[in-house]
Protein backbone atom coordinates (compact mmCIF):
# COMPACT_ATOMS: atom_id res chain seq x y z
CA UNK A 1 0.00 0.00 0.00
CA UNK A 2 0.83 3.30 -1.10
CA UNK A 3 0.97 6.31 0.68
CA UNK A 4 -1.14 9.84 -0.66
CA UNK A 5 1.76 12.41 -1.46
CA UNK A 6 0.93 15.28 0.45
CA UNK A 7 -0.98 17.72 -1.67
CA UNK A 8 2.39 20.44 -1.75
CA UNK A 9 4.57 17.88 -3.57
CA UNK A 10 1.78 16.99 -6.33
CA UNK A 11 1.60 20.54 -7.23
CA UNK A 12 5.13 20.12 -7.84
CA UNK A 13 6.39 19.96 -11.74
CA UNK A 14 6.91 15.60 -11.64
CA UNK A 15 11.10 15.95 -12.43
CA UNK A 16 11.62 17.65 -8.61
CA UNK A 17 9.23 15.37 -6.59
CA UNK A 18 11.34 13.63 -4.12
CA UNK A 19 11.95 9.79 -5.08
CA UNK A 20 10.73 10.16 -8.65
CA UNK A 21 12.96 9.69 -11.63
CA UNK A 22 12.30 12.69 -14.15
CA UNK A 23 11.56 11.55 -17.53
CA UNK A 24 13.64 14.04 -19.16
CA UNK A 25 14.26 13.62 -22.67
CA UNK A 26 18.05 15.45 -24.36
CA UNK A 27 17.23 18.57 -25.82
CA UNK A 28 18.56 18.94 -28.66
CA UNK A 29 21.54 21.37 -29.71
CA UNK A 30 21.39 24.47 -30.75
CA UNK A 31 24.52 24.82 -32.14
CA UNK A 32 25.74 27.03 -29.68
CA UNK A 33 29.32 26.47 -28.28
CA UNK A 34 30.54 27.95 -24.81
CA UNK A 35 34.15 28.20 -23.93
CA UNK A 36 34.75 28.07 -20.87
CA UNK A 37 37.04 31.29 -19.37
CA UNK A 38 39.13 30.39 -16.42
CA UNK A 39 39.40 33.65 -13.97
CA UNK A 40 42.31 35.62 -14.33
CA UNK A 41 44.77 35.57 -11.02
CA UNK A 42 45.55 38.90 -10.18
CA UNK A 43 49.07 39.85 -8.83
CA UNK A 44 49.50 40.74 -5.40
CA UNK A 45 50.73 44.24 -4.77
CA UNK A 46 53.65 42.86 -3.08
CA UNK A 47 54.97 40.45 -6.10
CA UNK A 48 54.80 43.80 -8.07
CA UNK A 49 56.61 46.03 -5.70
CA UNK A 50 59.04 43.07 -5.42
CA UNK A 51 59.35 42.71 -9.70
CA UNK A 52 59.87 46.67 -9.75
CA UNK A 53 62.75 46.25 -7.07
CA UNK A 54 64.26 43.22 -9.20
CA UNK A 55 64.40 45.24 -11.93
CA UNK A 56 65.64 48.66 -10.84
CA UNK A 57 68.98 46.59 -9.11
CA UNK A 58 69.27 44.69 -12.77
CA UNK A 59 69.26 48.18 -14.57
CA UNK A 60 71.74 49.88 -11.41
CA UNK A 61 74.18 46.68 -11.91
CA UNK A 62 73.94 47.52 -15.54
CA UNK A 63 74.76 51.08 -15.94
CA UNK A 64 77.52 49.82 -13.29
CA UNK A 65 78.87 47.30 -15.86
CA UNK A 66 78.88 49.46 -18.64
CA UNK A 67 80.78 52.47 -16.64
CA UNK A 68 83.35 50.10 -14.98
CA UNK A 69 87.44 50.12 -16.01
CA UNK A 70 87.98 47.34 -18.06
CA UNK A 71 91.59 46.59 -18.75
CA UNK A 72 92.41 43.37 -20.99
CA UNK A 73 94.51 41.57 -18.88
CA UNK A 74 97.68 38.76 -20.00
CA UNK A 75 100.90 37.40 -19.96
CA UNK A 76 102.72 34.40 -21.66
CA UNK A 77 104.39 31.63 -19.91
CA UNK A 78 107.56 30.70 -21.55
CA UNK A 79 110.22 28.30 -21.67
CA UNK A 80 113.39 30.56 -20.84
CA UNK A 81 114.65 31.93 -18.20
CA UNK A 82 114.58 35.63 -19.21
CA UNK A 83 111.86 38.41 -19.29
CA UNK A 84 110.64 39.98 -21.91
CA UNK A 85 108.63 43.15 -21.25
CA UNK A 86 105.91 44.62 -23.53
CA UNK A 87 104.13 48.41 -24.03
CA UNK A 88 101.51 48.37 -21.44
CA UNK A 89 99.09 50.95 -22.88
CA UNK A 90 95.75 50.40 -21.71
CA UNK A 91 96.00 46.85 -21.14
CA UNK A 92 97.89 45.02 -17.95
CA UNK A 93 99.72 43.26 -20.42
CA UNK A 94 102.85 41.18 -18.48
CA UNK A 95 104.72 40.31 -21.15
CA UNK A 96 106.51 36.84 -21.63
CA UNK A 97 107.06 35.74 -17.81
CA UNK A 98 108.63 32.45 -17.55
CA UNK A 99 107.91 29.96 -14.29
CA UNK A 100 108.40 31.07 -10.95
CA UNK A 101 109.29 34.80 -11.64
CA UNK A 102 106.61 37.47 -11.42
CA UNK A 103 105.92 41.26 -12.57
CA UNK A 104 104.04 44.06 -11.55
CA UNK A 105 101.82 46.67 -13.71
CA UNK A 106 99.58 49.69 -11.71
CA UNK A 107 96.50 51.38 -12.30
CA UNK A 108 95.89 54.75 -10.95
CA UNK A 109 92.23 55.80 -9.72
CA UNK A 110 91.54 59.22 -9.51
CA UNK A 111 88.58 60.81 -7.40
CA UNK A 112 87.53 64.38 -9.33
CA UNK A 113 84.75 64.74 -7.58
CA UNK A 114 83.05 65.77 -3.70
CA UNK A 115 81.94 62.17 -3.25
CA UNK A 116 83.67 58.83 -2.74
CA UNK A 117 83.63 55.87 -4.37
CA UNK A 118 83.57 52.19 -3.24
CA UNK A 119 85.82 50.56 -5.31
CA UNK A 120 85.39 46.79 -6.28
CA UNK A 121 88.35 45.07 -8.31
CA UNK A 122 87.21 41.73 -10.16
CA UNK A 123 89.77 39.38 -12.42
CA UNK A 124 88.22 37.00 -15.40
CA UNK A 125 89.37 34.59 -17.46
CA UNK A 126 92.42 32.38 -17.64
CA UNK A 127 94.77 35.01 -15.80
CA UNK A 128 92.35 35.60 -12.99
CA UNK A 129 94.33 32.65 -11.16
CA UNK A 130 97.74 34.09 -11.69
CA UNK A 131 97.02 37.73 -10.98
CA UNK A 132 96.73 39.44 -7.23
CA UNK A 133 95.86 42.92 -6.55
CA UNK A 134 97.31 44.95 -3.40
CA UNK A 135 93.72 46.56 -2.69
CA UNK A 136 90.45 45.55 -2.99
CA UNK A 137 87.08 46.48 -1.52
CA UNK A 138 87.91 50.36 -0.38
CA UNK A 139 86.71 53.32 -0.57
CA UNK A 140 88.43 56.12 -1.99
CA UNK A 141 87.66 59.38 -0.98
CA UNK A 142 87.09 62.84 -2.86
CA UNK A 143 89.90 65.01 -4.52
CA UNK A 144 92.69 61.71 -3.92
CA UNK A 145 94.49 59.34 -5.82
CA UNK A 146 95.19 55.46 -4.77
CA UNK A 147 97.40 52.95 -7.10
CA UNK A 148 96.47 49.60 -7.54
CA UNK A 149 99.26 46.80 -7.78
CA UNK A 150 98.72 43.94 -9.77
CA UNK A 151 101.20 40.91 -10.10
CA UNK A 152 101.11 38.34 -11.91
CA UNK A 153 102.82 35.04 -10.82
CA UNK A 154 104.11 32.14 -12.64
CA UNK A 155 103.91 28.78 -10.61
CA UNK A 156 105.81 26.20 -11.71
CA UNK A 157 103.15 24.12 -12.59
CA UNK A 158 101.40 26.86 -15.20
CA UNK A 159 101.49 25.61 -18.54
CA UNK A 160 103.48 27.16 -21.66
CA UNK A 161 101.07 29.44 -23.06
CA UNK A 162 99.02 32.83 -22.93
CA UNK A 163 97.05 33.45 -20.26
CA UNK A 164 94.03 35.77 -21.15
CA UNK A 165 91.44 37.85 -19.58
CA UNK A 166 90.03 41.25 -18.23
CA UNK A 167 90.81 43.26 -14.92
CA UNK A 168 87.28 45.23 -14.28
CA UNK A 169 87.17 48.08 -11.78
CA UNK A 170 84.27 49.33 -10.07
CA UNK A 171 83.93 52.88 -8.85
CA UNK A 172 80.42 53.05 -6.87
CA UNK A 173 79.64 56.20 -5.55
CA UNK A 174 79.06 56.07 -2.01
CA UNK A 175 75.91 57.68 -0.85
CA UNK A 176 75.74 55.97 2.22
Amino acid sequence: MTEPMPNFINKMPPDLRPGIQPNIKPKQSLGIQMQVMEPVKKRSVGKIIAWIIILIIAIIALVQYLNAAKYPALVQVIDQDRIGVNPTGNALDFGDLPRDKSAVRTVNLVSKGNTGSYIIVLKTGAVADLLTVDKNYFTLKPHTTEQLQFTAYIPNSAAYKYYRGEVLIFQIPKIW
